[in-house]
């Protein structure tokens, strides 16, 4: 299994290994090496104390077994937990019921894969009125921030928090989710180090390109990304002209876009490639436009075929890159590594590629593929990923059904977390596979997130009183039991509920969820 023991065993001992340089001493020796009197503990420190416990050992019933491996088939409940994690960003309080109440996992699967038939009024209120940018046209954005600095600062500042405000409060979960793959694996950056930066470009781009295709085919979304503005300034292909081609999209769009690293093509096929996009590039009101006097004359030969000159040649290219069987393959394997598990069976993948082959990349196709494969409610699965860092902020905050007046300081603390959005410095993209995070202090700066959320020191975040009060119980098991049951999924360790019992025989609500949230379960997705 891939997030069984050796993962959470290595994520325990990181976060030790990071509260250990500030746990306080409670323990100090006078001149005569007799021990002082303990002094007491602050609220801070103890819960610091509780947390760094909780992560300190590896549950032993999620160490995986031939038993945990093979079955049992997962309970009703359990899938709805499942798919609420793995194809969203986690349940609000009380959500899990609800849909167990109304349907199962199936009717939510069956309704987020037709996304227009969901209600998502008060996600796209709050939206347009925070970021009245978001509905502007391209050449809208270029007429009002173009040649001031402060305002492109600003719009570069709101994209992360309109794409997070977006993550925390739709109703599209399964929109949003893929939203941030097709992100990631179409990855464009543009660092506000330029001289002349172009942030409005990116805010377009997630826009025209990312969201209007999640649910159409791969080829369209290929050609709308290498014709978009910041697509073709981040690779540079804007430059790309004849006799002086540039060869970074080329290789890209081979390389992380369709067909993956040295998998039938060669250095002559990138040139070529590079030939054939030539005087692709964009207008003065940022429209994408073909420059025949920038492109390289003649056929080319590439990927063994001929292909014509002219803009159709590059439309052609691009539709054989798409279509390609390694593009499928590279394809289903990503896709099944974001959905499954950070190592998908090598069946499970070739039953998908089929599918993306034989329906021509039609994603909501490919999605159902993965989505009603045994595999994937198999017991093996289920909890075997690890978040990343926006997956734990956007799911902590919606477990809290958290009121997120603004976004600022959540993604302020995503950068510490080393996930800032809209800012990858690798054309990779941001990984999602549990050793990519696996780093001390980012994991310290989530428990650290968890405790500041809970006790209302996240600026723009406010937990309600009425989330608290829903756990409140004369009986501290109850409570206990509840927020496992709502938080994590109903299966807690023996050392986080160790840390929980403690807390809960005070009735503090808050303290509690924070171990919670902090803890390694919450961790998995």
């Amino acid at each position: 299994m891939t997030f069984g023991g050796g993962v959470l065993r290595r994520m325990a001992v990181l976060l030790v290994a990071a509260v250990g340089g500030f746990m306080p001493t409670v323990m100090a020796f006078g001149a005569d090496d007799q021990p002082l009197p303990k002094r007491q503990l602050s609220d801070e420190e103890l819960l610091r104390k509780r947390i760094a416990e909780s992560l300190a050992g590896l549950r032993d019933s999620r160490t995986p077994t031939l038993q945990t491996l093979r079955g049992p088939e997962l309970s009703d409940r359990e899938k709805v937990v499942h798919v609420l994690n793995r194809l969203g960003f986690g349940p609000r309080p009380g959500e899990v019921d609800d849909v167990v109440k109304h349907g199962g996992w199936q009717a939510w699967v069956k309704l987020q894969l037709d996304p227009a038939k969901i209600d998502d009024a008060t996600c796209d209120r709050v939206v347009s009125q925070r970021f009245p940018w978001a509905k502007m046209s391209i050449g809208e954005l270029q007429k009002n921030y173009e040649g001031d600095r402060e305002n492109i600062r600003n719009l570069r500042s709101q994209l992360p928090e309109y794409v997070l405000t977006r993550a925390v409060l739709s109703n599209r979960q399964f929109m949003e989710l893929m939203c941030d793959f097709w992100r990631n694996h179409f990855c464009v950056d543009q660092p506000d180090t330029q001289e002349k930066s172009r942030s409005w470009t990116d805010a377009d781009y997630e826009n025209q390109v990312i969201r209007p295709h999640v649910f159409g085919t791969f080829r369209d979304m290929l050609i709308a990304s290498a014709r978009h503005p910041a697509m073709l300034e981040y690779l540079d292909n804007k430059l790309s002209r004849a006799n002086n081609w540039n060869e970074n999209y080329a290789r890209e769009v081979m390389e992380l876009h369709t067909l993956g690293a040295d998998r039938g093509y060669g250095n002559s096929d990138v040139v070529e490639l590079s030939k054939i996009l030539t005087g692709w590039g964009y207008d003065d009101t940022y429209q994408f436009a073909f420059n025949a006097d920038w492109h390289q004359p003649g056929f080319k030969y590439w990927l063994g075929m001929k292909v014509p000159a002219g803009y159709a040649g590059g439309v052609e290219a691009l539709t054989t890159l798409a279509n390609h069987p390694n593009t499928a393959q590279f394809i289903a394997e990503k896709l099944c590594r974001y959905l499954v598990n950070d190592n998908p069976p090598p069946e499970l993948v070739r039953r998908v590629a089929s599918v993306f082959r034989q329906s021509g990349g039609d994603l909501p196709k490919v999605y159902w593929a993965i989505i009603s494969s045994r595999e994937f409610m198999g017991r093996d699965n289920y909890r075997a990923k690890f978040k990343t860092p926006f997956q734990f902020a956007v799911s902590a905050l919606r477990a809290t059904g958290a009121k997120l007046d603004s976004a600022a300081q959540v993604c302020h603390t995503l950068e510490k977390m080393g996930e800032p959005i809209y800012n990858c410095p690798d054309p990779t993209g941001w990984r999602d596979q549990a050793e990519s995070w696996m780093d001390a202090g980012v994991l310290t700066t989530r428990w650290q997130f968890a405790w500041d959320l809970a006790r209302g020191s996240v600026d723009g975040v406010t937990v309600s009183e009425s989330f608290f009060s829903r756990y409140k119980s004369d009986k501290p098991e109850q409570t206990e039991q509840k927020m496992i049951e709502e938080l994590i999924g109903g299966d807690a360790g023996d050392r986080e509920l160790a840390a929980l019992k403690e807390v809960a025989s005070n009735g503090d609500v808050p303290r509690m969820t924070s171990i919670l949230l902090g803890s390694p379960s919450f961790q998995q997705r």
